[in-house]
């Protein structure tokens, strides 16, 4: 036995280790400051902070097992990290963060596989995996977790039997109206449960079987589980007259119940705690030591790719940069009398357009409203696909999006298809049909968009891409504005779609 070979061996594979990270870190600067910031301004995401502190407990968990190992070089990591790359700069075209957070995340399992062997990695990988829950994700599905809440709340009030009249997430009762917004979606208690569920289980139970099936209670329970919350909370509201729960109280009550149901839900999980004599033995100490030459040859491969990565993108990023004019003109629409002023006081939610226009147009008793949104140098926080642009904010205190629809129209010889909205306020009702324009092509798939902007970005240098919004009026029925939005398109969006072109026209 020859401990200080071994040790050599690890001294080799920790430096190797910490040059690979520091490179995978340098180039993910703007990606690690953005994640923290959400860590830091979202209350949704705060548990991003643990994540890596809990990954390293559990690697020192395995300090015994780990101190008897030697790492060994794995050259076929080399091709996976490649991919990973790619992906990366797929993700950082398109501007999609989420997928660059993942990416981040992968190169540092990846790299760690790469430099410590297999064997290693078998015994952490639980601990490197467990490091994709601290990229904050979610908000995607804020809108199906608020329109399943209304729909358990309102089905428990009609079987309660209290009439309830019901309009996306807005509801009334006879004493009072409600709404789920954004905070009683639940995804605060699904993202905290998932991340206790599956640390919860990983400690708790060996088998495969028994893990997954905590896992996806922990996933069903704090659904369930707000649904009956936002009932509770509308019954007190209801039986007190609207004297309790109607304010931040029934946000504390909900913290409160959650909890109760956590626990509720550990303590049944306790119950089929497997014994711990099937935990994994300590195998015999290997000895001997590994040539240096194939660690660092293996970090350096890894530099090198990370680095022609970095420089890849910054000389894409480089050919963004220059700012350009944007005349979008003015769609000039025959038989169509144009005015300034917009419909209601309604308008998309959509920031950091470098240009916009909004305009309503008025033919025999018809009106429609028109909105174009440009984008051209996206980056975060100005960029056309994002879950902060939509038709009407959540927090919105005029408007609601009371129902939302995939169609497929047909204008002259054109089909494509199109986001269609009902939207509502005390002041009327509106349908509104919305698409993007990207790469000279339509589309309402948010992912579609995304792929083709990064398209356009790698192969021509380009980004430019646009949100078309129309908008009609109706009273008792979509199909009323329907027709209307239907006969303005035929005449419009010929001059639409040139406008959008000679917009992407540059000197």
């Amino acid at each position: 036995m020859n401990p200080n070979a071994s040790m050599h061996t690890w001294k080799i594979a920790a430096f190797g280790l910490f040059i690979s990270i520091f490179a995978i870190l340098l180039l993910n600067l703007g990606v690690v400051a953005f994640t923290v910031d959400t860590w830091t301004n979202n209350q949704t995401y705060t548990h991003g902070f643990l994540i890596f502190p809990i990954s390293a407990w559990l690697i020192w968990r395995k300090r015994k097992i780990l101190s008897g190992m030697l790492p060994a070089p794995q050259l076929p990591g080399l091709a996976l990290m490649l991919l990973i790359n790619l992906a990366w700069q797929l993700g950082h075209q398109a501007d999609v963060m989420v997928v660059q957070q993942y990416c981040l995340i992968g190169m540092l399992i990846v790299t760690t596989w790469t430099l410590l062997g297999t064997k290693i990695f078998h015994r952490i990988s639980f601990a490197l995996f467990f490091l994709f829950l601290a990229v904050p994700i979610g908000e995607a599905l804020i809108p199906s977790l608020m329109n399943f809440t209304a729909d358990f709340t309102v089905d428990a009030l009609q079987l309660t039997g209290i009439p309830v009249y019901r309009e996306g997430t807005f509801f009334s009762l006879p004493d009072g109206n409600w709404s789920v917004v954004e905070a009683c979606s639940g995804l605060r208690y699904l993202i905290s449960s998932l991340t206790l569920g599956i640390l919860y289980a990983y400690l708790t139970y060996r088998s495969l079987s028994r893990k997954l099936i905590f896992i996806a209670f922990s996933a069903i329970v704090p659904i369930l589980a707000n649904g009956i919350r936002a009932y509770m909370i509308v019954m007190i509201g209801h039986l007190s007259g609207m004297r309790l729960a109607a304010g931040i109280d029934h946000l504390i009550y909900g913290w409160i119940f959650f909890g109760l149901v956590m626990l509720l839900l550990f303590w049944i999980g306790s119950f089929f705690r497997e014994n711990e004599t099937h935990s994994e033995e300590i195998p015999e100490t290997e000895t001997g030591q590994k040539p240096a030459n194939a660690f660092l040859a293996a970090a350096g491969a890894i530099v090198a790719v990370i680095a022609l990565n970095g420089v890849y993108a910054g000389i894409l990023d480089s050919k963004l940069q220059t700012p350009q004019p944007i005349d979008l003109g003015m769609p000039a629409v025959s038989a169509w009398q144009e005015s300034s002023r917009p419909l209601f006081d309604w308008v998309p939610h959509y920031l950091g357009s470098k240009e916009r226009f909004i305009r309503s147009y008025r033919r025999q008793g018809e009106t429609v409203s028109l909105f174009v949104a440009y984008y051209r140098n996206q980056h975060q926080g100005a960029e056309l696909v994002t879950s902060g642009n939509m038709l009407v904010k959540i927090a919105d205190a005029n408007w609601g999006n009371v129902g939302e629809t995939e169609s497929l129209i047909g204008i002259g010889t054109e089909q494509f298809r199109i986001r269609q909205a009902l939207l509502k306020s005390t002041r009327g009702r509106l349908l509104a049909w919305e698409w993007y324009w990207v790469d000279g092509r339509w589309t309402s798939n948010p992912y579609m968009a995304k792929l083709l902007e990064a398209k356009s970005r790698m192969l021509r240098g380009v980004d430019d891409a646009a949100v078309v919004v129309v908008a009609a009026p109706y009273i008792t029925s979509p199909q009323e504005a329907s027709g209307t939005l239907g006969n303005f398109l035929r005449d419009s969006l010929p001059e639409i779609e040139r406008m959008l072109k000679h917009a992407v026209k540059r000197p």
